[in-house]
């Protein structure tokens, strides 16, 4: 009994560790920022007019709402990319704390995740106060239709879940092996705009010859935003096999992540 609560407090010590670092990440990124969390909201706004304008009026494509659709997929691309891109170099920036103290060295990438995650569920009350003012502005809209809205939030629920795992086993594995191999870092971060560009955020699978489509299947993220786009718009929803192929793929990222994590978190104090 008395181990029980040795061991309860200790893990509570450790969720607490996780919640501050956390809250200094949070703080940290705005900091000495004027607009302070007003970029929260403006980042995202600003990527999709941007890139809307370009590709609505001088590469035109042919999708309905094109200003929501290429929204409703950055932000979950912005919350991936962003965070592992950050966590793959944070157990080599974070080298004074670990030689220091002796915690849980994966709370340092996964305080950066929740970080992160704080941010995207914040634009996520963007997207959903854009859907609704766009269907209350320029469609027929009552109030059983704003509960149907609110229930496709509540449906992209298992999408974040799925977005968080995935994220957390790449974090894990590059965040790990970037302690030896110092390339890794440059190597997400040159690798990162490619895989934007080889991701459906910006146009659709119908754009693209049949036979193409296989090579996303082994891209565990397109699912994962065509989730997100097919649930929040109405679209035709992802290819069950789709589906099934990328959480096959997400289950391994993210067991090999935790493997290679705990097998070289011994040599942390050496490398880093």
């Amino acid at each position: 009994m008395k181990l029980f609560f040795k061991i309860s407090a200790e893990k509570k010590y450790w969720l607490e560790l996780l919640l501050l670092m956390t809250n200094k990440e949070i703080k940290a990124r705005y900091k000495n920022a004027y607009l302070g969390f007003v970029w929260i909201l403006m980042n995202p706004l600003l990527q999709m007019f941007f890139i809307g304008l370009v590709f609505q009026f001088f590469i035109p494509v042919n999708i309905d709402n094109y200003f929501l659709f290429l929204f409703t997929g950055l932000l979950p691309w912005n919350f991936f990319s962003i965070s592992l891109e950050k966590t793959t170099s944070s157990i080599v920036y974070e080298r004074s704390i670990i030689k220091k103290s002796s915690f849980p060295k994966e709370i340092i990438p996964f305080s950066i995740i929740l970080s992160d995650l704080f941010h995207f569920l914040v634009s996520l009350l963007l997207l959903m106060s854009i859907l609704i003012g766009d269907k209350v502005f320029f469609e027929d809209f009552n109030f059983i239709q704003l509960i149907l809205y609110i229930i496709n939030f509540i449906k992209i629920i298992p999408f974040i879940i799925w977005l968080v795992f995935l994220l957390g086993g790449l974090s894990l594995l590059f965040s790990s092996l970037n302690t030896k191999y110092r390339d890794i870092n440059f190597i997400v971060k040159a690798f990162l705009p490619l895989w934007f560009y080889a991701t459906p955020i910006i146009y659709t699978l119908d754009l693209l010859p049949s036979y193409l489509h296989l090579i996303f299947y082994i891209n565990p993220i397109v699912a994962i935003i065509e989730g997100f786009q097919s649930t929040l718009l109405g679209l035709e929803p992802t290819n069950f096999l789709f589906i099934a192929i990328s959480l096959i793929i997400t289950f391994i990222f993210f067991i090999l992540g935790i493997n290679v994590f705990f097998r070289e978190s011994k040599f942390f104090d050496d490398w880093v």
